[in-house]
């Protein structure tokens, strides 16, 4: 009786999906899409347009190369070097100590 039943079960279903049809979109679905993807600008794609131009990449590029250039060529000057080598002496006098060891203890037993 139970398989009786189970194959009833079974056939109803697979009779279920005989009218069964192809799903289809809306007509002119995708050209809606594209029309507000065309129109939908933020703006993250107008500064990438702009950037990806050739001229503003170029300018940004020398831009780049010249403060390089410039801190090249400041750090190397002389005056500054002694200024800086005054700062390290200052540094290290301050940090110098005398340290002690914890574990050297003098010894109260002659």
């Amino acid at each position: 009786m139970d398989d009786k039943f189970l194959n009833k079960k079974v056939d109803d279903i697979m009779q279920s999906i005989d009218g069964i049809k192809r799903a289809s979109p809306r007509p002119f679905l995708f050209t809606r899409l594209d029309a507000r993807m065309e129109n939908e600008k933020n703006i993250w794609a107008t500064l990438s347009s702009f950037v990806a131009k050739p001229v503003v990449a170029l300018i940004c590029i020398c831009f780049i190369v010249i403060i390089n250039a410039m801190v090249i060529f400041t750090a190397n000057s002389p005056s500054d070097s002694l200024t800086q080598q005054g700062n390290e002496l200052a540094a290290a006098d301050e940090y110098s100590q005398v340290s002690t060891a914890f574990y050297e203890f003098e010894n109260p037993k002659p």
